[in-house]
């Protein structure tokens, strides 16, 4: 009865097993725990059968099986705990398995979404599609247009080239005329100042003629009266060729303003930098509302504050370091400018002005005015196009300074820079003879000075015009300069008389009208 009552037992617990199994399988059990379960069982009933078909065996067999049943016990509670696992993780699963359903829910719709604005989709496809083929049969007639107006801008830049190539020469003969009629406004100018400097000029000569007339004692022959014409007309074509009197003059700013033509790429205020000046100051001198606006060929007036200290002189001289005089004959050529021995030496501009060029150690300059300048044998950096001012050098001396002024055009007398214009003078010759001394009187042959006079160096002055000790430069008698180191008693006011050592030679010489100045070697170095 007992053995039949677990019997029954086993049974009913083998059957739950199964059920659970089933459960389990149905329920998305995972594939391998059931395997693994169901060997298990396939086990355990096997034992059972075992248990049975022996259990009519003696009291140990029974007291074997009893442990064994023990044991399938044992290992039925654990195949429970196992279970209840599973089923957690079963659970577990469900709700994984109904969130994932809801994720596919919501991708369904989603998906219904899409499918229903697809339609919308096409349609704006196609849309692009027209709008593309429009695009690209723009493109194509814009590429043709393009191609057209190439052609056409090919023709035109030929055309402005040429146009450009004409309208540049004639600027560039508005510019020379501009020039032109500038250059004949300061002649004009200039011309009438001298004339009232020469008719002062005269008188004093007129007086010096009367004072010679009634020294000579003699009667007035008709040789006397063709030598005073004579000397009337040399003074007249002096009218003609001194233009300038000063240096102030000279340059054409004592009237106290640079002329400045305009040139390609300068402005107003690099003028107003290099001539000191404000750009405001030019912008009312010359009635310009926009400064920012100036035209080439354009006349720029430039106040001068202090004409007299306005300009300077290159370079520091004395009369043995000058090496050539403009207008020296050498080898049957007349030189252009002066050679001064200044190794060494800073070399200043002396004006503000703008470089036109710059060819290895020559400089030219433009310096308004229509003064242009030219620098060579020095050692410079400063640029074509550049603007420079007269308190910074332009370079130094590499040995031999040559110095070249050209005035409207025509070159000039660079050395009258380091001048000062004392006037027109009467100048005769002598020699030792003339004083009436022997060679055996102590003073035959001594100038004022104590020394011995030199032959075309000495001058005899009146002191009261011209101080002893004076450099004395006369451009129109010779190219030297002399130094007034002696005095005579007939020799008053504008009158110079030049020792040669020669009688014959101061007898041939005569006397001749000439403009006379003074050198200063260190005239406004600043």
């Amino acid at each position: 009865m007992a053995r039949n009552k677990r019997v029954g037992i086993l049974k009913t617990m083998i059957l739950f097993l199964l059920f659970i199994i089933f459960l389990l399988l149905y329920g998305c059990f995972p594939l391998g725990n059931y395997f693994e379960l169901s060997m298990r069982i396939e086990e355990l009933e096997s034992r059972v059968d075992n248990i049975e078909q022996s259990y009519g065996q003696s009291v140990s067999d029974k007291i074997k099986g009893d442990k064994e049943i023990v044991g399938i016990k044992n290992n039925i509670s654990e195949i429970k705990s196992n279970v209840e696992m599973i089923d957690k993780k079963v659970v577990n699963l469900n709700s994984q398995v109904i969130n994932l359903n809801d994720k596919v829910s919501s991708l369904q719709k989603d998906v219904s979404a899409i499918k229903a604005d697809l339609p919308n989709v096409k349609a704006n496809l196609s849309d692009l599609e027209k709008k593309l083929t429009s695009t690209n049969n723009s493109m194509t007639k814009l590429s043709n247009q393009v191609s057209d107006l190439d052609k056409r801008l090919g023709n035109l830049e030929n055309k402005t080239v040429s146009d450009i190539s004409t309208l540049s020469k004639r600027i560039t003969t508005l510019e020379n005329n501009n020039s032109s009629i500038n250059t004949k406004l300061f002649s004009i100018e200039n011309q009438f100042k001298v004339i009232d400097n020469i008719k002062k000029d005269l008188d004093v000569l007129s007086a010096q003629i009367r004072e010679l007339k009634s020294l000579s004692q003699l009667s007035i022959q008709q040789s006397d009266i063709e030598f005073i014409k004579q000397l009337q007309q040399e003074i007249q074509d002096l009218k003609s060729t001194i233009q300038s009197m000063s240096i102030e003059e000279l340059l054409k700013i004592k009237e106290g303003y640079i002329y400045y033509l305009v040139k390609s790429g300068d402005t107003l205020s690099s003028i107003a930098n290099a001539y000191g000046v404000k750009v405001d100051a030019l912008s009312q001198v010359n009635n310009i509302t926009d400064p920012s606006k100036i035209a080439i060929g354009q006349l720029i007036k430039i106040p001068v504050n202090d004409p007299s200290k306005y300009y300077r002189v290159p370079v520091k001289i004395v009369p043995s370091d000058i090496l050539k005089y403009h207008g020296q004959e050498v080898n049957g050529n007349k030189t252009v400018g002066i050679d001064i021995y200044a190794r060494g030496q800073d070399v200043y501009p002396i004006l503000p002005g703008k470089v036109i060029s710059v060819d290895s150690y020559r400089v030219t300059i433009d310096h308004g005015n229509m003064i242009m300048a030219v620098y060579d044998g020095i050692n410079t950096t400063v640029k074509q196009g550049t603007f420079v001012t007269n308190n910074k050098p332009l370079g130094q001396c590499i040995d031999v300074f040559h110095f070249e002024l050209y005035i409207d055009g025509e070159p000039r007398d660079p050395l009258r820079l380091f001048t000062e214009y004392k006037g027109i003078f009467t100048v005769t010759f002598y020699s030792e003879w003339d004083d009436g001394k022997v060679p055996s009187h102590p003073t035959f042959r001594i100038a004022r000075n104590g020394r011995v006079p030199s032959s075309f160096r000495t001058i005899a002055v009146d002191p009261t015009v011209i101080p002893l000790g004076s450099l004395v430069y006369i451009p129109t008698l010779s190219n030297v300069v002399f130094i007034a180191e002696d005095t005579g008693s007939a020799i008053k006011g504008n009158r110079i008389d030049v020792y040669v050592s020669d009688v014959r030679l101061a007898l041939n010489q005569g006397i001749s009208a000439h403009p006379v100045y003074i050198l200063y070697p260190q005239k406004n170095v600043q």
